[in-house]
């Protein structure tokens, strides 16, 4: 992170930046060149460690590859940048971060081996190596693209990684405050890491029941950073974007994780500008708008529901918790699970000429469906387990063409609207097939029964 001074408007801006320990795969070098990373002096090199190589370079420091000589293990060395050396608070900030992300032992937080200071007399600490790219590059490479789906079920699973580890620092009474795509990290093996907890606060705040110790922070637990924006403004908060550091809590974390799907869904920051000011100033109104979709690869609407959920501009309106989120986002991969109800022999499960907001599947049990015509039954078929129906007035709106009555005790499992909307997609082009289906067996059932009518109208012919 780094006070990047005044804004335009009275208050510094606590940004978090990008030096991580990644390393993207053959091509550190020229990522080190793109961010900037120098090489660090061989003579201040602890002696325990063999330099390798820069990795990346940020306002907080940068990183480095080095080869652990007694364990043998390569790690990433973050080193505090020289510049902030001599300052006492930027030297408590460091080393905070390093205590946090010490204590923070889950899968997919980075661990942290060991802090020192180098040679020369600058703070250093090391940290797991991570081979692979940041969300953030894998998303710019996957776009919206064909086999998007894809790639969109890998890094949806690789995103609820990242909820199980922001959770678990919640239950540790740790809020992230700069989660965003260029913070997580991925490897080729299923490896999912979010670092970078240097705008981390601590506070007395639990998600979970208190049974692990607690985290413990040398000099002051929570550094005053200002009264400006903390965090990345593409990806902040509104409290946030005001400064409100009294306001954040589990919630701040749960918006972060919306944004970061936001980015994963249609490949573009939430809050975009051509300077900071205007990013905050989006952050600060906080009004998510998708792009128009592509009739050929439409965002799935129960991931956008889950969106807009999450980053409500009230905290109240988001989900309370990051495992609320998380099993929201797990249902909607696999599918809501269905209500099931027991219908008794004899009710009328639907009713031809009422409105319709459901479909059926029958598990067990069979039923009828029949029409009336002229005060008198009309059997149209017999419908047993694996049989579906009420699906035509959910799909065309419309009312039911049929009735549909329990031969005996049936149980019975329901399909909301809304769960057909999310899977099928009943406004994209696909789902418009779909509904046309739909509308034109209602005209072809209409028109029958029509005929029907007429030839019951009709006289009986003369055979005398």
């Amino acid at each position: 992170m780094v006070d990047s001074g005044p804004s335009g408007r009275g208050s510094a801006i606590t940004i978090g930046l990008d030096a991580a320990t990644k390393v993207p795969g053959r091509a550190s070098e020229s990522h080190a060149a793109e961010t900037g990373a120098a090489a660090l002096p061989v003579e201040s090199v602890p002696d325990r460690y063999q330099y390798l190589g820069p990795i990346s370079a940020g306002g907080m420091g940068s990183v480095h590859a080095v080869r652990d000589l007694g364990l043998l293990r390569i790690a990433a060395m973050k080193v505090l940048a020289p510049d902030l050396a001599a300052r006492p608070r930027e030297v408590q900030r460091f080393i905070r971060e390093a205590q946090i992300t010490a204590q923070l032992d889950h899968p997919h937080i980075a661990p942290v081996y060991e802090i020192g200071t180098d040679r020369s007399g600058n703070r250093y600490f090391t940290m797991k190596r991570i081979e692979g790219n940041t969300l953030g590059d894998w998303i710019t490479s996957v776009g919206r693209q064909p086999g998007f789906a894809d790639a969109l079920s890998e890094m949806l699973a690789a995103y609820l990684k990242v909820c199980e580890a922001v959770a678990f620092a919640h239950s540790r009474g740790v809020l992230h405050c700069d989660i965003k795509p260029s913070n997580i990290l991925v490897g080729s093996f299923g490896q999912v890491y979010l670092v970078d907890w240097g705008l981390a606060i601590v506070g007395p705040e639990r998600s979970l029941p208190r049974e692990m110790p607690n985290l413990v922070v040398a000099g002051d637990t929570n550094l005053d950073m200002g009264g400006g924006p903390c965090g990345t403004p593409s990806f902040m908060s509104p409290e946030q974007a005001a400064g409100a550091r009294r306001r954040f809590d589990e919630r701040t974390d749960v918006f972060g994780l919306g944004a970061v799907l936001y980015n994963i869904l249609t490949a573009l920051p939430p809050f975009d500008s051509d300077d900071v000011n205007g990013c905050i100033d989006k952050a600060t109104a906080c009004v998510v708008t998708f792009p128009p979709g592509d009739p050929t690869a439409p965002l799935p609407l129960g991931l956008c529901r889950i969106v807009k959920k999450a980053m409500a501009r009230d905290p109240d309106d988001r989900y309370q918790s990051v495992l609320d989120l998380k099993r929201d986002v797990e249902m909607s991969l696999r599918g809501f699970p269905l209500h099931a109800e027991i219908i008794p022999k004899g009710a009328r499960i639907v009713v031809e000429g009422e409105p319709g907001d459901c479909a059926y599947i029958i598990v067990r049990g069979s039923c009828i469906a029949y029409k009336t015509v002229d005060s008198k039954r009309v059997l149209l078929r017999h419908l047993t387990a694996g049989s579906v129906f009420g699906e035509t007035a959910v799909l065309s709106g419309g009312t039911r063409t049929a009735t549909v009555e329990a031969e005996d005790e049936v149980l019975v499992k329901v399909v909301p609207r809304q769960l057909l909307e999310d899977n099928l997609g009943l406004n994209t082009a696909f789902g418009l097939f779909v509904v046309a289906l739909a509308d034109r067996f209602r005209e072809l059932d209409a028109r029958l029964a029509e005929l029907g009518q007429a030839a019951a109208s009709d006289p009986a012919p003369d055979r005398t």
